[in-house]
């Protein structure tokens, strides 16, 4: 496997023989697996839902384990792979990376490769702009300066947010009333649809706000 990632490696540590082979027996059992915070179904963190989205919507049987309820783990597999943080992909033994590594491969089709299936055609979502939003995205463009584009990331549980950023040259691309707005592959599949008006909340001030078609009703 290509090493891709790239991280400030951790000062010398030495790792207890018992962890050491508590983490090989893991790698040992399963060809993927995730180290997270919390599960697939109820992770704790956004970074561990963002890395199990996107590795659950490659393969169905993968293995997770949650450094929450594992101290000795959540330490050891730090030193382990010298990767400071968590979640960490490994695959057939050998790390990939964190949560941004991990998008990173999924959005070039690299991590499609990785986990031995075929990269689908990106999914152009519709979006619609209002005049409103529209007006006010163009601003918030040109107080930051050129060479910045608009991203809308889509959770799993269909959370929105807007991030102002470098261009991705594997990013999707939708455009709605001048407006291009960039998204990775996941994110893309739970856009379509996507309404994005401007509207004043009362004492809450004014803002962007979204309505996904595609998102659950959530109860009151």
């Amino acid at each position: 496997m290509a090493q891709t990632r790239t991280s400030p490696t951790l000062p010398a540590m030495s790792l207890p023989p018992e962890t050491r082979a508590r983490i090989e027996s893991i790698l040992s059992s399963h060809e993927v697996v995730l180290f997270m915070k919390g599960s697939p179904e109820r992770p704790q963190c956004g970074f561990s839902m963002k890395a199990a989205s996107m590795v659950g919507g490659l393969v169905a049987d993968y293995a997770h384990v949650d450094v929450l309820q594992d101290p000795e783990i959540r330490e050891g597999i730090k030193v382990y792979g010298q990767w400071p943080t968590i979640p960490q992909l490994y695959i057939k033994g050998e790390l990939v990376g964190g949560s941004d590594i991990i998008a990173q491969l999924h959005d070039s089709g690299e991590l499609h490769a990785l986990l031995g299936s075929s990269p689908a055609e990106p999914v152009v979502p519709n979006l619609s702009i209002t005049d409103a939003a529209a007006r006010q995205i163009r601003q918030a463009l040109a107080e930051q300066g050129e060479g910045l584009a608009l991203y809308m990331a889509v959770d799993a549980r269909f959370n929105s947010r807007f991030e102002l950023k470098a261009p991705d040259a594997n990013a999707v691309v939708a455009e709605s009333n001048g407006i291009r707005v960039h998204f990775d592959r996941a994110s893309a599949a739970r856009a379509d649809g996507i309404v994005i008006d401007w509207v004043d909340r009362g004492v809450q001030g004014a803002g962007l706000s979204i309505h996904n078609p595609n998102a659950p009703v959530r109860p009151q």
